[in-house]
Parts: C-alpha cells; structure tokens; sequence
C-alpha cells in the first residue's frame, strides 16, 4: 500500500501562521469590533507586515470569512458538549444566544457581513447561502427528532420552522447589539416555548 506524503516544510508553516493569523485575528475582533479593528493591527500582533498577512488571505474579506468560520467550528463544539447537561429545545437556544452575547466583537462582524453579503457580488454571499442552508438543515432534524419524541407539536409547519429559527436567533441579536439592556432571552424563550407541545400533560 503506498503512503499519503506527509506535508512538511513550508507548507506546514504556512498552515501554522495562517493558523495564527485567525487566532489573533478573533481575540482582536471579539475584543474591539470590526469599526476598530484594522488588518495592520492584526499583522502587526503575529509580527508580520500587512502584505505578508495577504499573502496567507487574500483579502480583508477572506480573513474575516476564516474568523466567522473558525467561530462557528467553536460555537458548535460548545453546543455538543452543553447538549448533554440539557437536551431541551429552549435550553439549547437560551445557550446559543448567550455564546453570542460573550463576543459582541464577532457578532458584530457577522452581522455587518452578513448584511453585505446580500449583494451577490460580494465575496462572502455563497458562505453565507451555504451557512443558513446548513442551519436549516440542523434545524430541521433537530425538529424533526423533538416532533418523534413527542416534545414538539406534530402539526407545526417544519419547512416554515427551518426559517423562522435563524431568523429569530439573528433578529434578536441585532437587536440586542442595538440595545444591550434589551432582555433577548425572555423573548426567545417565550417563542421557542410556544413550539413545546403540552398536550401530553393533559387530561
């Protein structure tokens, strides 16, 4: 059996700058917001000049879009083991939002992204189409597997449902990024709530 090549040299120090880069890059951006935070800074704390940060992204757009990423990769590790402690639809949605409210930095970015890349033109539109298909679709067997349980309604829409939770989760977050005083995590829980089915408890 022939063996893969192991990558070496160059092309692993590459990988661990790029790695680098995305780790400042998120402690600087979760810190300060994408408003005052500049890729020079970023460059400047790896010690490296801003050319050499483009040569491993690109674009300002890429580096961001790999910071997004990265953030997600985390958010999803953290909902994995916290799904353990409570399994409930609430519980688990009250979790998310506040991982959010942790880093106003990133959700900041990702909301001024997210916004941008309406724009079909925009470098970060296909990651975005592609990140909210992949919400809908966990969305979806999450739902899916509550509605088998018999912890949500069966007669709930499932199709309009896959929407209506990322848009509830970034609504709310938008607004909470507005106004921090605002209490998100009653209205979230008053929603979500609406969707347990009850009936079981009943005579």
């Amino acid at each position: 059996m022939s063996r893969q090549p192991v990558p070496r040299g160059p092309y692993v120090k590459g990988i661990a700058r790029r790695r680098e880069i995305i780790e400042v890059a998120l402690e600087v951006l979760a810190k300060e917001g994408l408003r005052n935070s500049t890729l020079q800074e970023i460059a400047s704390r790896v010690g490296i000049t801003r050319p050499g940060l483009l040569h491993y992204f690109g674009s300002r757009e890429e580096l961001l879009l790999a910071v997004l990423e990265e953030r997600d990769k985390r958010d999803l590790a953290a909902a994995a083991i916290e799904h353990d402690a409570d399994g409930s639809l609430v519980g688990e949605a009250e979790r998310a939002l506040a991982r959010t409210k942790r880093s106003p930095g990133l959700a900041r970015l990702y909301t001024a992204l997210a916004g941008e890349a309406t724009d079909p033109d925009h470098p970060a539109h296909e990651w975005f189409q592609r990140r909210y298909e992949h919400m809908r679709a966990m969305s979806r067997r999450d739902i899916e597997a509550r509605i088998a349980e018999g912890t949500v309604d069966a007669s709930v829409d499932v199709d309009a449902l896959t929407q209506l939770v990322p848009a509830l989760m970034d609504g709310l977050q938008l607004q909470w990024l507005l106004d921090p005083d605002l209490d998100t995590t009653a209205a979230l829980r008053m929603v979500v709530s609406c969707l347990v089915d009850h009936t079981s408890h009943q005579d």
